[in-house]
């Protein structure tokens, strides 16, 4: 498990050699003219807080990407999802039923963003942790620089950071000066950006910042409504007037499988008008899913006495998102050109051959509202000793309403979250630090971080079964105390240690999930659609009338200790030589707990869903240096993580109940009785659940390379090189759970069997998800001076990411030891490969002498490039979620 592979080691110490032999040629031979180049034409000094107290970039002993705002607005970034490119070993995509982003580093990702599940990568705001990952798409501007951390940051940032953490630092108050700036843009979609700062000086010492951004788009899908799916209430008269195509379906007749396959409609319910055939209605693009419609503003105060000791920083934030919601979407370009025998291409069962479509009965909607309020209070006692209060609150509430199956399915679905879902949240923590003068140099503190989240919400299946979730209080209580110093071994050599001791407990208290189906006489039955159609959109988000309901009540507690053991050599006044040993902790979970019953015999059987807290042990060695007069930065490092217990959440099996079901045909179709509607009898069904299981061991080493190149006074370039190799390294026994229906050519029930010994398998060997092996990403930056008539900054960048796997399946790798029945050509279709791609990005932008103002053309994704984030195939339909197509336009900004 510790095994360090030892041809990355030797890449990495010859870097290390090699680094300090340039950086002792340069300390030779720099004389004063260099050094006054250095000052007018080297790189700027950047300053980070990765250890909580200021450092300067290149002298802190971690891996650590900084951008400034100036280079998030180049990339087009509008939130932490849009910095994925931009920082190594990090790839973010979205889950879509949950609208919040999944961030990966270094091959370590949470794939649970319920309720119950955390993050393994710790988003903060202005140094604040922020639990829900819904807030990670607030819109960033006003910045003043996004801090990357890579590695275990377990001792100082705690909870959730068990390879790494982003921290989002907003512009400060200036005390000095009156000023202001506004920037717009406009571009593909009909798409609408603006934003703006107004900075006031009310006195000496005190000052107050306003800042604020809207952004709206329209959605990139072709979307359609589709008036022959089963549940139709939420569509207009028009769609559901839209014309007729054909009297009955299987006549070959529509685009979709609702239109020409659709087994329920001729005997689904009395209206004969609406058993009819008809054609789909092209949907708005201004309020179809993926569209953008969001605006956040901010007002922050800085209060410095002149004649104290101390400052505070107060910030109100709020962000409001009321935009159509995200969809997961078929991916057409992996299934081009499969033959008609394995399911043919899109064409085959969507209106086009086209990833960026989606047909649907329910119209997307997402109502989500995040209020935040910070507060940092820095008090010096002394010349010796400081004191830093962090005060945090936030307040997210959300509702949403999502089309599960997107026409892909006659069974219809779709997931609801409504008025009172949502989370509030207080952290407080308090810091000792000493002055940054004598040879050891500490800081102590203690953390304490509550959360109550509540969700109210269902899951409608039209025809038989329903879900409502109602969970007024599910809670977090964590409470840490921790201290980091580092200690002048010599003038060269440092020490650092740092511990942190973790307490955790999550609770459900008086959570409740409750049951409707047409076997209980709650759902209106068999084929009734005209009744369905007939009552209220509301119906069912009302629970009083489910039939029945289970309890979640449930408790866990966790403790840990987190340690860190660095030191860092510095060779010369400009390369660093360090290397650390560090733990980091996310805490296990509760999980939701099921009571079934058995609907032939009665009895209630109860399955609990707890999953262990996984750890991560990193050992990192890493150099930074400058050289060339400051003109050129290079950073390294290698890394090695031994990762335990691994959180993995899916949709799978718990275990079996018998249900009074319909009874369905080789095709996976109900048997229709001579009263026409479907034949009932009781049948050993799955307990299907969100639940997460623990990966017993995985290894994960890389090596990152970064560079910061200003080869000559008007030029820039910037960028990285990555490889990591992340794999499950131990037995994992589990459940083949990717598209089991499909692969074995079995029934929904045996594919979600757990007993089902034809699905057993190990995922030794096996590659954790979005982890390619390599990654490149480089920028060019040019400035032509026109003299008198201005500036105009060119800046291209590309972008590149190596094949990789979007699931931690790895099908093609089990193609010989699992008893598919379709062929190896037909998985290749839909397996879970990624293929490798590149995204070049490009702007062009003009600034007069004076700089006040600013004009740019841009184009981010210049060879509309496909790329899929997320992945959930079923039924041999490969889906997920994917990055935007090209997008350009133009940008405008002036200062006052």
């Amino acid at each position: 498990m510790y095994t360090i592979n030892k041809k990355a080691l030797a890449v990495a110490v010859a870097l290390a050699c090699s680094l300090q032999a340039h950086a002792q040629n340069n300390e030779q031979q720099k004389t004063k003219e260099e050094v006054s180049e250095e000052q007018q034409h080297g790189l700027e000094i950047i300053s980070v807080t990765a250890t909580k107290r200021k450092t300067k970039l290149m002298e802190t002993p971690v891996a650590i990407t900084a951008l400034t705002e100036s280079e998030l607005k180049k990339n087009g970034v509008n939130n932490i999802k849009d910095i994925a490119n931009l920082v190594p070993s990090l790839d973010i995509s979205t889950a879509t039923d949950q609208s919040a982003p999944v961030i990966s580093m270094r091959g370590v990702r949470s794939t649970n963003l319920t309720e119950l599940g955390d993050p393994a990568v710790g988003v903060h705001l202005d140094g604040i942790y922020s639990p829900r990952m819904q807030g990670a798409l607030a819109l960033m501007y006003d910045i003043d620089r996004v801090e990357a951390l890579r590695g275990p940051q377990g001792t100082l940032f705690g909870r959730n950071s068990t390879v790494g953490s982003i921290n989002v630092i907003s512009a400060k108050p200036e005390l000095e000066n009156l000023y202001g700036k506004v920037s717009v843009e406009a571009g593909k979609y009909n798409s609408k950006n603006i934003d703006g700062v107004v900075n006031i000086p009310i006195s000496e010492d005190f000052a107050v910042r306003f800042s604020a951004k809207g952004l709206k788009r329209d959605s990139y899908l072709e979307g359609y409504y589709d008036p022959n799916q089963y549940d139709t209430r939420r569509l207009s008269d028009e769609i559901l007037n839209a014309p007729v195509i054909s009297e009955d379906s299987y006549q070959g007749v529509g685009q979709t499988v609702t239109q020409r396959e659709n087994w329920w409609i001729d005997g689904a319910g009395t209206d004969p008008e609406a058993q009819k055939v008809r054609a789909l209605t092209p949907a708005k693009k201004s309020d179809f899913y993926n569209n953008a419609d969001e605006y956040s503003f901010r007002i922050s105060a800085l209060w410095e006495p002149l004649d104290g000791n101390f400052s505070n920083h107060t910030v109100f934030q709020k962000y409001v998102n009321n935009s159509n919601n995200n969809l997961d979407l078929v991916n057409c370009d992996k299934l081009r050109a499969r033959p008609d025998d394995m399911g043919g291409d899109c064409s085959s069962f969507l209106p086009s051959d086209n990833t960026y479509q989606a047909v649907v009965n329910v119209p997307g909607q997402l109502d989500l509202d995040i209020t935040y309020l910070r507060n940092t209070l820095n008090y010096n006692f002394d010349d010796e000793y400081s004191v830093v209060w962090l005060l945090g609150y936030e307040n997210m509430e959300r509702s949403s309403a999502q089309d599960s199956e997107v026409g892909l399915d006659p069974w219809d679905g779709a997931t609801y979250f409504l008025d009172g879902t949502g989370a509030k949240s207080f952290s407080t923590e308090l810091q000792l630090q000493s002055d940054e003068q004598g040879d050891f140099i500490w800081i102590v503190g203690a953390n304490y971080f509550h959360e109550k989240t509540t969700t109210v919400g269902y899951y409608d299946n039209p025809m038989d079964d329903k879900a409502f979730w109602a969970q007024p209080d599910r809670s977090t209580d964590a409470f840490a105390i921790f201290g980091q110093g580092t200690y002048k071994l010599t003038d060269k050599l440092h020490l650092t240690l740092g511990y942190r001791f973790s307490d955790e407990t999550k609770q459900d208290k008086g959570g409740r999930t409750y049951r409707c189906s047409n076997a209980d006489g709650c759902a209106v039955g068999w084929l009734n659609r005209t009744e369905l159609n007939n009552l209220p959109v509301d119906y069912y988000e009302d629970p009083s009338i489910y039939a029945s309901f289970f309890e979640n009540d449930n408790k866990g507690s966790w403790q840990h200790h987190d340690f860190r053991v660095g030191l860092d050599y510095d060779l010369s006044s400009e390369t660093m030589l360090y290397t650390y040993l560090a733990s980091g902790f996310k805490a296990g979970g509760i999980g939701d707990v099921f009571e079934v019953v058995n609907d032939r015999t009665g009895e209630v059987t109860r399955f609990e869903t707890k999953f262990d807290p996984e750890e991560v042990l990193t050992l990192e060695l890493g150099a930074k240096s400058s050289f060339f007069a400051n003109t050129l930065n290079l950073k390294a490092a290698f890394f090695y993580t031994d990762y335990t217990d691994m959180q993995y959440a899916s949709v799978g099996s718990i275990g079996n109940v018998e249900r009074l079901s319909v009874v369905e045909d080789d095709n996976g179709s109900p048997i229709l009785g001579e009263d026409g509607k479907p034949i009932l009898d009781f049948r050993n069904q799955p307990v299907i659940a969100y639940y997460t299981q623990n990966v017993p061991a995985s290894t994960i080493k890389g090596i990152e390379l970064e560079f910061d190149w200003k080869p000559y006074p008007n030029g820039r370039v910037t960028g990285y090189v990555t490889w990591t190799d992340a794999t499950i390294t131990e037995d994992w026994n589990t459940k083949w759970d990717y598209d089991a229906e499909y692969l074995f050519n079995i029934s929904y029930e045996e594919s979600k069997n757990p007993e089902n010994t034809l699905l057993a398998t190990n995922l030794k060997g096996n590659n954790l998800a979005m982890t390619p092996k390599y990654t490149a990403n480089i920028s060019y930056t040019h400035t032509f001076d026109l003299g008198e008539y201005g500036f105009i900054h060119s800046w291209l960048n590309a972008s590149w990411k190596d094949k990789s796997y979007s699931t931690i399946w790895n099908l093609d790798k089990h193609l010989d030891d699992m008893n598919f029945v379709v062929s190896d050509e037909a998985t290749k279709y839909i397996d879970d490969t990624r293929d490798a791609f590149a995204v070049f990005n490009a702007s062009f932008k003009y600034e007069p002498q004076s700089q006040n103002w600013y004009a740019e053309v841009f184009v981010n994704n210049a060879t509309d490039e496909v790329i899929q984030y997320w992945n959930n195939t079923s039924k041999g339909v490969p889906k997920g979620s994917f990055g935007m197509p090209r997008y350009y336009g133009i940008r405008a900004g002036f200062s006052f």
